[in-house]
């Protein structure tokens, strides 16, 4: 483990001691989805650095109280963090402030293991690596090499009394080789069966896998995902979170033989992006709570809240802030969408509770905390 890690493994747990209103014996978990750096996005975080370096902390400025709430914040980062020139898809390279933003929104650790990883070849996973390591931001799913792999992989984290340990990987990167020693968490049942092994061996309270895979922009998940996640639970994982299709998937519970189950979510969505097509412009985070008793942790309760990317021009330029769609439900004053967003905004919210129909929210933003329609029937849309 880094000295960064272990740094960083420290101040989990001195903040999660110092929460009044959690209880001692729980753990809250968030886990968000894609996080995309497109070209607009890029031009964007440079004009909210006032047009002299890259900003991106405004873009989560909406979400940084939920997301610094949780004892536990995992997203999927979806781009390199290789320098210049910074570009968007269809090889990814954000500004290193991009990473920094996410850390100061609240998340403690982003997995790396997905199509992109390789977008600038070696050079560019190590520098991304190396970007996360000098801010003290955990990650996993790509290493330098082996002895990183063998040392910090799975990746096993202590936060509030709860051991848990992460795994990551990803169906491919886009038909580039990793060129060794460099070494990107693939699918691979043989593998992943090892590593789960090796993990119970740590004798985590909780084993969680991120994992990409899915069709691009298929609102259904497919029978290889199903397959593969049945897999994970047989072979010990407790809860499973999907990237990829860019839409939100899902959720579901695979029934396990000591009759126990596991949480699956197909795909999360895109936390933030610039598409702007249906579905695509808006993702979920899902947040669970985990409580021990006994030394023995089960989940107490499953929901999620949904996220909808707002861009909006300022001085010709596009920006981006990702809005909480419970927190707009309640308070749209605070957010002055124009009437065509509110309209994608209020269409994202139905098409994700209709994916979810079994999914509460979390309860977060509102106080009404029923998956129902009471929040919203003044503010839909003439058809």
């Amino acid at each position: 483990m880094t000295t960064a890690a272990l740094i960083l493994m420290l101040s989990l747990q001195i903040v999660a001691g110092q929460e009044s209103d959690r209880r001692a014996d729980s753990l809250r978990i968030i886990i968000a989805g894609d996080m995309m750096g497109h070209g607009m996005q890029i031009t964007g975080a440079w004009r909210d650095g006032g047009d002299s370096s890259y900003n991106y902390l405004p873009v989560f400025q909406y979400v940084k109280e939920y997301i610094s709430s949780a004892d536990l914040a995992i997203a999927n980062l979806e781009v390199t963090l290789a320098g210049t020139p910074y570009t968007g898809y269809p090889k990814f390279s954000s500004h290193s402030s991009f990473a920094v933003a996410l850390k100061d929104a609240g998340f403690d650790v982003l997995v790396t293991a997905n199509n992109h990883s390789l977008d600038r070849g070696k050079e560019g996973l190590e520098r991304t690596v190396d970007a996360l390591d000098s801010i003290g931001l955990l990650h996993t799913g790509t290493f330098k090499d082996s002895v990183a792999w063998k040392n910090d992989y799975p990746l096993l984290l202590t936060v509030a009394g709860f051991n848990i340990a992460l795994l990551n990987y990803t169906y491919g990167t886009n038909g580039i080789a990793t060129v060794k020693p460099n070494i990107v968490n693939r699918i691979d049942t043989v593998r992943m069966a090892s590593d789960l092994a090796r993990a119970a061996q740590l004798n985590p309270d909780f084993i969680i896998t991120c994992i990409h895979w899915g069709e691009e922009y298929q609102n259904t998940e497919n029978q290889t995902q199903r397959k593969l996640a049945r897999f994970l639970a047989r072979n010990g994982c407790r809860l499973i979170a999907g990237a990829h299709p860019h839409v939100v998937q899902p959720f579901a519970k695979i029934a396990t033989a000591d009759g126990d189950s596991v949480p699956v979510i197909y795909s999360l969505g895109n936390f933030v992006s610039n598409q702007r097509d249906r579905y695509r412009y808006g993702g979920i985070a899902l947040d669970v709570v985990l409580v021990k008793s006994d030394s023995l942790v089960h989940i107490a309760s499953c929901g999620y809240e949904p996220f909808w990317v707002h861009r909006f021009r300022d001085n010709a330029v596009s920006v981006f802030r990702v809005i909480p769609v419970n927190d707009w439900l309640s308070h749209p004053e605070k957010y002055q969408l124009s009437g065509e967003s509110r309209e994608q905004l209020i269409q994202f919210f139905d098409d994700t509770r209709t994916l979810l129909p079994g999914l509460p929210f979390s309860g977060y933003f509102s106080a009404e905390k029923q998956n129902d329609d009471r929040h919203i029937p003044s503010l839909l849309p003439s058809q």
